[in-house]
Protein backbone atom coordinates (compact mmCIF):
# COMPACT_ATOMS: atom_id res chain seq x y z
CA UNK A 1 0.00 0.00 0.00
CA UNK A 2 1.17 3.24 -1.16
CA UNK A 3 1.37 6.53 0.46
CA UNK A 4 -0.94 7.88 -2.33
CA UNK A 5 -3.44 5.48 -1.68
CA UNK A 6 -3.80 6.36 1.87
CA UNK A 7 -3.86 9.74 1.22
CA UNK A 8 -6.99 9.28 -1.02
CA UNK A 9 -8.88 6.86 1.02
CA UNK A 10 -8.29 9.85 3.62
CA UNK A 11 -9.21 12.41 1.34
CA UNK A 12 -11.89 10.67 0.12
CA UNK A 13 -13.36 9.29 3.38
CA UNK A 14 -13.59 12.86 4.61
CA UNK A 15 -15.39 14.32 2.04
CA UNK A 16 -17.87 12.03 2.29
CA UNK A 17 -18.58 11.97 5.27
CA UNK A 18 -18.48 15.86 5.25
CA UNK A 19 -21.79 14.90 2.33
CA UNK A 20 -23.28 12.21 4.13
CA UNK A 21 -23.56 15.18 6.92
CA UNK A 22 -24.43 17.92 5.29
CA UNK A 23 -27.50 15.68 4.05
CA UNK A 24 -28.33 14.66 7.70
CA UNK A 25 -28.89 18.22 9.06
CA UNK A 26 -30.20 19.31 5.29
CA UNK A 27 -32.77 16.67 5.77
CA UNK A 28 -33.40 17.67 9.43
CA UNK A 29 -33.76 21.16 8.51
CA UNK A 30 -37.06 19.98 6.35
CA UNK A 31 -38.49 18.03 9.43
CA UNK A 32 -37.37 15.02 7.71
CA UNK A 33 -36.41 11.56 9.96
CA UNK A 34 -32.87 10.88 10.15
CA UNK A 35 -33.33 7.48 8.41
CA UNK A 36 -34.34 9.65 5.32
CA UNK A 37 -30.92 10.39 4.94
CA UNK A 38 -29.44 7.32 5.84
CA UNK A 39 -31.68 5.94 2.39
CA UNK A 40 -30.79 8.97 0.67
CA UNK A 41 -26.85 8.46 1.05
CA UNK A 42 -26.69 4.88 0.84
CA UNK A 43 -28.81 4.93 -2.27
CA UNK A 44 -26.71 7.46 -3.86
CA UNK A 45 -23.72 5.43 -2.73
CA UNK A 46 -24.88 2.14 -4.16
CA UNK A 47 -25.49 4.17 -7.19
CA UNK A 48 -21.95 5.39 -7.17
CA UNK A 49 -20.32 1.53 -6.55
CA UNK A 50 -22.24 0.42 -9.61
CA UNK A 51 -20.71 3.21 -11.94
CA UNK A 52 -17.21 2.61 -10.23
CA UNK A 53 -17.57 -1.35 -10.41
CA UNK A 54 -19.08 -0.80 -14.17
CA UNK A 55 -15.88 0.84 -14.98
CA UNK A 56 -11.76 -0.19 -14.86
CA UNK A 57 -11.54 2.48 -12.04
CA UNK A 58 -10.35 -0.27 -10.16
CA UNK A 59 -7.67 -1.97 -11.96
CA UNK A 60 -6.78 1.46 -14.39
CA UNK A 61 -6.06 3.57 -11.47
CA UNK A 62 -5.86 2.23 -7.81
CA UNK A 63 -5.58 5.80 -6.66
CA UNK A 64 -8.27 7.04 -7.82
CA UNK A 65 -10.40 4.17 -7.03
CA UNK A 66 -9.12 4.48 -3.63
CA UNK A 67 -10.38 7.76 -3.51
CA UNK A 68 -14.10 7.98 -4.70
CA UNK A 69 -14.48 4.01 -3.93
CA UNK A 70 -13.36 2.71 -0.67
CA UNK A 71 -12.61 6.72 0.51
CA UNK A 72 -15.89 8.88 -0.85
CA UNK A 73 -18.35 6.08 -1.19
CA UNK A 74 -17.06 4.42 2.16
CA UNK A 75 -17.47 7.56 3.99
CA UNK A 76 -20.68 8.71 2.64
CA UNK A 77 -22.32 5.51 2.73
CA UNK A 78 -23.39 4.62 6.57
CA UNK A 79 -23.73 0.90 7.93
CA UNK A 80 -23.08 1.42 11.20
CA UNK A 81 -25.54 3.97 11.26
CA UNK A 82 -28.45 1.75 9.06
CA UNK A 83 -27.96 -0.73 12.10
CA UNK A 84 -28.36 1.50 15.08
CA UNK A 85 -31.70 2.84 12.76
CA UNK A 86 -32.87 -0.99 12.74
CA UNK A 87 -32.32 -1.61 16.85
CA UNK A 88 -34.70 2.18 16.99
CA UNK A 89 -37.03 1.06 15.19
CA UNK A 90 -37.19 -2.24 16.54
CA UNK A 91 -38.14 -0.98 19.46
CA UNK A 92 -40.43 1.79 18.32
CA UNK A 93 -41.95 0.49 15.00
CA UNK A 94 -41.47 -2.56 13.95
CA UNK A 95 -43.98 -2.55 11.11
CA UNK A 96 -41.69 1.17 9.89
CA UNK A 97 -38.73 -1.08 10.32
CA UNK A 98 -39.70 -3.98 8.01
CA UNK A 99 -40.38 -1.06 5.30
CA UNK A 100 -37.24 0.60 5.88
CA UNK A 101 -34.92 -2.55 5.51
CA UNK A 102 -36.68 -3.29 2.00
CA UNK A 103 -36.39 -0.23 0.89
CA UNK A 104 -32.74 0.38 1.88
CA UNK A 105 -31.62 -3.21 0.71
CA UNK A 106 -34.12 -2.62 -2.36
CA UNK A 107 -33.09 0.73 -3.17
CA UNK A 108 -29.47 -0.18 -2.88
CA UNK A 109 -29.44 -2.94 -5.14
CA UNK A 110 -31.28 -0.89 -7.87
CA UNK A 111 -29.36 1.93 -7.45
CA UNK A 112 -26.16 -0.36 -7.68
CA UNK A 113 -27.71 -2.42 -10.95
CA UNK A 114 -28.64 1.32 -12.60
CA UNK A 115 -25.08 2.31 -11.63
CA UNK A 116 -23.70 -0.81 -13.40
CA UNK A 117 -26.21 -0.55 -16.40
CA UNK A 118 -25.46 3.57 -16.95
CA UNK A 119 -21.30 2.58 -16.77
CA UNK A 120 -21.55 -0.01 -19.23
CA UNK A 121 -23.99 2.43 -21.60
CA UNK A 122 -21.55 5.18 -21.16
CA UNK A 123 -18.67 2.93 -22.17
CA UNK A 124 -20.76 1.28 -25.37
CA UNK A 125 -21.44 5.00 -26.32
CA UNK A 126 -18.39 6.27 -25.79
Amino acid sequence: MTLWILAAVGAGGAAGSLLRYAVGRWMASRNRRAFHATLLVNAFGSFGTGLLAGTQAASDNPVWYALLGTGFLGGLTTYSTLNVQKVLLWRSNRRRLFRYAAAVYGFGALALAAGLAFARLAAWSG
